[in-house]
């Protein structure tokens, strides 16, 4: 009984939630009769797990950056950045093309770069480890230059063509070791999804 419960509290959650993504995406202002509206949830159900709106926005930003996160653990696996972004494309569209849920990307960023420090570690060279912070910060600035435009055009390039297209201009060599800061990055190849080259829904 109570393993069933903890399941339909999950779904209208969860239905509140994706709600909210796709609310963000259209009507950044929505009204909470709005969302309610979309979710199919009364008021009093929302109430009942939310404080108000920005406690929701809260619970969402947070896992949407536990979701595209897992993918910078270790190394920032690029591929699987770009494939986290396609499944939420209509997400990412609207933070980074109309401005929406601006705290979502400056947290995001703070978390990404939290991370590249953490690669870099304890290292000693000054010199060295300011050098790979500056490269890392051009490289990544250059991804989200470059998702912000594919997104607008609508994905007009599959993931694993933007991929090969993000190597070329940054002359990635993916079989040679690099002592800059393209490094921190992972730009392999992965097995895509069948659907990988045709990921276009925004």
């Amino acid at each position: 009984m109570v393993k069933r419960e903890d399941a339909r509290i999950l779904r209208t959650k969860k239905a509140i939630e994706e709600a909210t993504v796709s609310l963000i995406t259209s009507q950044p202002d929505f009204s909470i009769t709005t969302l309610l509206n979309r979710a199919q949830v009364t008021r009093g159900t929302f109430y009942k797990y939310y404080q108000n709106t920005w406690h929701l926005l809260s619970e969402v930003n947070n896992n949407l950056l536990v979701e595209f996160t897992q993918h910078i653990q270790g190394q920032f696996r690029v591929a699987k950045m770009i494939q986290a972004i396609s499944a939420r494309a209509a997400f990412y569209n609207a933070v980074l093309n109309l401005h929406s849920d601006g705290i979502y990307f400056a947290t995001l960023m703070s978390r990404m770069r939290t991370q590249m420090l953490t690669q870099l570690g304890n290292l000693e060279d000054e010199v060295y480890h300011r050098q790979m912070v500056y490269q890392w910060e051009a490289v990544i600035g250059a991804f989200w230059a470059l998702i912000s435009k594919w997104l607008l055009d609508n994905m007009d390039l599959d993931q694993v063509a933007l991929l090969q297209e993000f190597t070329d201009i940054l002359r990635v060599n993916t079989t040679a070791v690099s002592q800059t800061g393209l490094n921190l990055f992972d730009f392999d190849m992965i097995n895509w999804d069948c659907d990988a080259r045709s990921w276009r829904n925004v």
